[in-house]
């Protein structure tokens, strides 16, 4: 069962490591996303054998929408979802970190997208630093909750102004990522999911980003461009699983 949940910063991640080294793991293990339940769960019984364990922690990766690196202590496991996707997958009979910190420290150019109703900002990060970006607000009433022939006449023009709000987002998103895009890393959004699915179903330009996207999500509350060294932050953030028997 999972015992702890932690989330840490580069910083932290890379210091948390190095403390590992005074007590290694016995063995870790990298995989890669989208790699399916029962050949994580064979790659792991080449060094873990414990039934139902087994079966939590290839779970656990499972979910990952980064991939994950599993360390074997002699009372837990640890599960580290990285910031970003891993490339490849191995399995060593020792502590071995070397891939995962390499990821953390390198400076990836990465485009961040932060959207709620009537607040976007959209960024260029070379690391965690910004190198160009764009921040605005957009009009959107909040949801009319009364029922009746208004009530339509206003779900109408909220939806109008939802449009609007999301052509805005789309014209300054290209704007700022297109002249970057050969060399952006990765793309990220932050935000509300149900909202920016809307979004992804208006706006075109934003399916010709998915093969750079990762799959989760930057907890901005308040898209704005003093939000940007947070969200900065955050995209190099990663979240640790301890499972113990």
């Amino acid at each position: 069962m999972i015992t702890n949940q932690s989330t840490l910063t580069r910083v932290g991640a890379l210091r948390w490591l190095g403390k590992l080294e005074e007590a290694p793991p016995a063995f870790t293990a990298y995989f890669t996303p989208s790699m399916p339940g029962p050949e994580i769960e064979k790659t792991l019984l080449a060094v873990l054998d414990r039934g139902q364990l087994l079966g939590e922690i290839a779970g656990k990766v499972e979910k990952s929408p980064t991939g994950a690196v599993v360390l074997y202590l002699m009372d837990k496991t640890l599960v580290i979802w990285p910031p970003f996707p891993l490339k490849e997958s191995k399995v060593a009979r020792s502590y071995d970190a070397g891939l995962l910190k390499m990821m953390l420290v390198h400076d990836w150019r990465l485009g961040l997208v932060l959207v709620r109703l009537g607040h976007y900002a959209i960024g260029i990060f070379q690391g965690e630093r910004l190198i160009e970006g764009k921040a605005g607000t957009g009009l959107v009433h909040a949801r009319h909750h009364k029922g009746g022939s208004s009530a339509n006449r206003f779900a109408r023009h909220r939806e109008k102004q939802m449009e609007y709000f999301f052509t805005r987002v789309e014209i300054h998103a290209r704007e700022i990522i297109e002249p970057h895009l050969k060399e952006i890393d990765f793309i990220l959004y932050g935000g509300t999911r149900d909202t920016l699915q809307v979004m992804w179903r208006q706006c075109s330009f934003f399916n010709a980003l998915q093969s750079k996207t990762i799959g989760r999500l930057l907890s901005v509350r308040e898209p704005r461009r003093s939000s940007f060294e947070e969200a900065a932050a955050l995209a190099y953030t990663s979240t640790v699983f301890e499972i113990a028997e």
